[in-house]
């Protein structure tokens, strides 16, 4: 099952770092399991991917192309939410910081970056270098699912099966170039659906829990920072064009008031509010906290893309709808974080209070009609009274 010492910590008998440790399951019941510093970097790859991608939604939101900048933005996110996701759950379970394992790791973090510089074309209708570079990006994850499956006796065909399962799925990626639209996005949609559906049928043939739930609730946080870290900085580089341009109005600093105080108010809900029971409870809540992070994720970095749109001079005129450019996300992140509450965590009262924060925050550009400032200033105020009430429910069950 798992061995007492931690791979990720031996070395040989002269003290050096090994070329090749064997590839098993790290000790799960680790009081301590923090992110390495190699992970940290990794993170860092993947904030450069949804900045381009933030990026790209800005533009579409700006030139009025919302719905289809929208769908762009979406399709392109869950892939490359999946790529950190895949490897960050791979990581907990087998990373025993070899130095096979670190140039494999880094050979994804090239792909990665390969990746964000094909968003722009993929976004504009050639979709051939982003798959090529995301199918390329995969596969020493693969190499490392085999090592994995070599070394581990107790856990070879749950390895092989997220080998399988990985590989199946980038040939789907793969062929879908050979498919004329739009019998193509059917192909990609079953691309996907592989490569969601590999974990639950690999973790059938694990023998008990394949990750740290420390080390898991870690990450996933610290991908949460990644994404409120997308809006922190489109509030920035909105305002220094303002500035530049010499445009700055009441207008514009409340935009960029209630952005911020938006992204301190969704940052004080996750890491207060929004418990870690379910990577505890059973596989089936474990999944669903899991996945459930991708929705959160996107609307967060979205709230960024929606504050540049509001803050780009238009001549005067703002583009269609832009009192829904942040919004709307920010009913997203609130909806989907009641979501994780209720079926994960099994915390109705709390799920009860997003979900009315997330539709009262979804009417106020239906109803108001007014300038996106103040439709703006309202969202903020709404999160704000969230984190109250969520504060005082903290308080209490702790």
């Amino acid at each position: 099952m798992s061995t007492p010492t931690d791979p990720a910590t031996t070395s040989d008998g002269s003290g050096s770092r090994r070329l090749l440790r064997p590839v098993v399951m790290r000790d799960r019941t680790a009081a301590h399991r923090a992110a390495t510093p190699l992970e940290l970097l990794f993170d860092l790859c993947f904030v450069v991917a949804v900045a381009v991608l933030a990026a790209d939604l800005h533009h579409g939101l700006a030139e009025n192309h919302a719905l289809s900048a929208v769908v762009t933005y979406a399709v392109l996110f869950v892939p490359i939410w999946w790529a950190w996701m895949s490897y960050t759950w791979f990581a907990t379970a087998f990373d025993n910081d070899d130095v096979l394992f670190r140039i494999l790791t880094l050979a994804q973090m090239g792909g990665v970056l390969v990746l964000a510089a094909t968003l722009p074309t993929a976004a504009a209708g050639n979709p051939v270098p982003f798959t090529l570079a995301y199918t390329a990006m995969r596969l020493p994850l693969v190499v490392q699912w085999l090592r994995a499956a070599h070394d581990d006796s107790a856990h070879r065909v749950f390895a092989q099966r997220y080998a399988i399962g990985t590989l199946a799925a980038q040939a789907v990626w793969l062929l879908a170039l050979a498919v004329p639209l739009p019998w193509r996005l059917a192909v990609w949609a079953l691309a996907l659906a592989v490569d969601l559906l590999t974990p639950p049928w690999a973790v059938k043939a694990a023998p008990g829990r394949v990750f740290h739930v420390g080390h898991i609730a870690e990450r996933y946080g610290l991908f949460t920072i990644i994404v409120l870290g997308e809006t922190l900085l489109a509030v920035a580089v909105g305002a220094r064009d303002v500035v530049d341009a010499g445009t700055v109005d009441l207008t514009s600093v409340t935009i960029c008031a209630a952005a911020l105080v938006i992204a301190f108010a969704l940052w004080w809900i996750y890491f207060d509010a929004l418990g870690r029971e379910a990577l505890e409870r059973n596989r089936r809540a474990a999944f669903v906290w899991g996945y459930g992070h991708l929705l959160l994720y996107a609307a967060i970095a979205a709230i960024g893309a929606g504050v540049q749109a509001q803050l780009d001079d238009h001549g005067g005129e703002l583009p269609a709808g832009a009192a829904f450019f942040v919004a709307v996300p920010a009913a997203v992140a609130l909806a989907s974080m009641a979501w994780l509450q209720l079926s994960a965590n099994l915390r109705r009262a709390s799920a009860l209070t997003l979900l009315v924060a997330s539709v009262v925050v979804l009417l106020l550009p239906v109803v108001l009609r007014s300038a996106p400032a103040w439709v703006d200033a309202l969202v903020a105020a709404a999160v704000v009274v969230v984190v109250a009430v969520e504060t005082r429910g903290a308080a209490a069950r702790r």
